[in-house]
């Protein structure tokens, strides 16, 4: 247990160093918040001496002040001094006050941004295995709510820090200026408050994590929930994923009662004890006081204000504990490496000849999905990978498009190793059109256009795309033709209008390769046959694989391929596998049945 807590500590002490680089590059914005608050305190302090001065000039008509001495004598003597410093003193505290609170805010606003953009780039990087193991809520969960969590760690602890720390400062030196031995049996408390201050941060770092898995798990569930709304009311299955979201937000709830019943008790406990401390004043000016008593009533004073700073100097633990937790979540997933690019290569004029060579294949070293496969795909012809399911159709894609790396074997485009191709040059050349058609909730034109600025997109080419895909015609009777809105995921547009948008996607991009993964698997008839024309004009003089459950998208393939538990079977022409009588032959009744 001594250990774990030690190492906390220490990610702590490397965490938060890491988490304030990020603020390095608003140094102008901290400095004016530093001023800013300095300006604050001083006239916090500065208000107390006018105390002072007011207590003296009504007792015995003596207005003298150590806090006056640098003024004219003739300027402290007038009955307006006191009210005019006092409006003077405020109004340049609020300067103070709106400058250091501003510019703080601005730092923190900046850093926000610049670590939610970082933390995006970087995942979109990271390899395919990642999002294997992850559920979209718990990203959304960490660009969102944990990035608010660090930024806070750092804004608002440091502003509360600037602010109160100058404060206290402040308060401090108007103690010791009127009274050194007294002030140093006031301060004798801090060990006790620091003490305090650690134990509770222990606790509120290790009640955070759990906070940030619960909002992960709530984020997740409403997410799942409604991208599959239409699921969920066909199942009448409003309750169940009620009873999910519920359960998830009452796990959330235990643990943020538990962190604010520590914060809510640290502060009544904390005001014991500078009460206790604050008592022992108030009898020892009793007992042994020298000075004025305007004096001891400014001393006073300013020992029952240092309370509040105090107080909230005593937050920011929770508050940077809270923005640690988060941390370790944040840097460690910007920590972890990209998806391997290692080749420099650029693919030119490509004829588009695939070659798997001996290639084996297992997800998190399990049982291989592949074993020792070896295709040819010639250049402009098409292979169609088919079998039942699990039988590694869909991982021969993923391999291709390097979404993962073969264990052994090797894949290679125009006799070129793709391990020697750089990510970018390999899959600008790869065309993907799956069974998940992905469209995203913009217009039809920047669907098709994707990764194209809107005023760079080819509107003929636009046009000739969709007149490929056997789109055309649907689009243009939209509300707003090739600007109509799509929806969330497509769903203003039916299934099969959603994957003719794909197709024209493909089209538009106009790669050599082109992958095709159980492209027309989820579609009825009516909606096949038009695509599967699409498809073919697609197709010509391009190298195509396709990945096909239903035979009869196969028939026109240069090449079937049929695998089973990882291997090839049988491969050659359809009216050749139907001759031999074999799996293909097998698969192909059953289908027809």
């Amino acid at each position: 247990m001594a250990n774990t807590s030690t190492a906390m500590e220490d990610r702590t002490l490397s965490l938060y160093p890491r988490l304030l680089s990020y603020a390095a590059k608003y140094k102008l914005c901290i400095a004016v918040s530093i001023v800013g608050f300095a300006l604050f305190a001083t006239m916090e302090a500065l208000l107390l001496g006018t105390v002072e001065f007011f207590i003296n000039a009504i007792g015995d008509g003596n207005s003298d002040s150590k806090f006056t001495h640098f003024l004219p004598a003739e300027f402290v003597s007038s009955v307006f001094f006191v009210p005019v410093a006092i409006v003077v003193l405020s109004v340049f505290r609020g300067i103070g006050a709106y400058y250091g609170n501003f510019f703080m805010s601005k730092m923190g606003l900046g850093v926000v941004n610049d670590l939610r953009k970082q933390v995006f780039d970087h995942l979109l990087v990271l390899p395919q295995s990642y999002y294997d193991k992850r559920n979209s809520g718990e990203l959304v969960s960490l660009i969102v709510y944990n990035i608010e969590q660090v930024t806070g760690s750092l804004t608002n602890a440091v502003k509360i820090i600037l602010r109160d720390g100058f404060s206290v400062i402040g308060f401090l030196s108007v103690m010791f200026y009127h009274n050194w031995k007294l002030t140093l049996v006031f301060f004798s408390v801090a060990p006790l408050l620091a003490g305090l201050i650690y134990l509770s941060g222990r606790y509120f770092r290790r009640v955070s994590r759990h906070i940030q898995r619960a909002v992960g798990r709530v984020t997740h569930i409403a997410t799942q929930s409604f991208q599959g709304i239409k699921l969920v009311k066909s199942f009448n299955a409003e309750t169940y994923e009620q009873k999910r979201f519920a359960d998830a937000a009452d796990e959330n709830l235990k643990f943020a009662t538990k962190f604010e019943r520590v914060i809510a008790l640290q502060t009544p406990v904390l005001h014991v004890v500078i009460a206790v401390s604050l008592a022992a004043i108030f009898l020892l000016i009793l007992m042994f006081w020298e000075g004025t008593p305007a004096a001891a009533v400014v001393y006073v004073t300013a020992a029952g204000a240092i309370a509040k700073p105090f107080r909230q100097l005593s937050k920011v633990n929770s508050i940077i504990q809270r923005g640690m937790a988060a941390a370790e979540t944040i840097f460690g997933n910007l920590d972890l490496s990209p998806e391997v690019d290692s080749g420099r290569q650029q693919l030119s004029q490509v004829k588009g000849e695939i070659e798997f060579r001996n290639v084996s294949f297992a997800y998190n070293g399990n049982q291989p999905v592949l074993n020792d496969i070896s295709i040819t795909l010639p250049a402009g012809k098409t292979v169609a990978i088919v079998g039942s399911s699990g039988s590694g159709k869909s991982t021969l894609a993923s391999l291709l498009l390097r979404l993962y790396e073969p264990d052994s074997g090797g894949i290679f485009v125009d006799g070129i190793p793709i391990t020697d191709v750089s990510l970018n040059s390999l899959r600008e050349n790869m065309s993907l059109v799956n069974q998940q058609t992905i469209l995203f909730n913009d217009s039809v034109k920047a669907n098709v256009a994707y990764t194209e600025a809107l005023e760079r997109i080819d509107c003929k080419a636009i046009m000739a795309a969709a007149e490929n895909a056997q789109a055309k015609t649907f689009i243009e009777n939209l509300e707003q033709g090739f600007d109509t809105q799509v929806g969330e995921a497509g769903d203003l547009l039916s299934g099969g209008q959603r994957q003719r948008l794909a197709i024209a996607r493909a089209f538009y991009k106009n790669a050599p390769i082109l992958i095709l993964d159980e492209a027309t698997s989820a579609l009825d008839n009516e909606s096949e046959k038009q695509i599967q024309i699409a498809l073919d004009v697609l197709t010509k003089d391009r190298t195509t694989l396709v990945i096909a459950h239903r035979l009869s998208t196969v028939e026109k393939a240069d090449l079937i391929v049929v695998l089973a538990e990882g291997k090839i079977v049988e491969q050659g022409s359809h009216q050749l596998l139907l001759s031999k009588g074999g799996a293909y032959a097998q698969l192909h009744q059953i289908q027809s049945h």
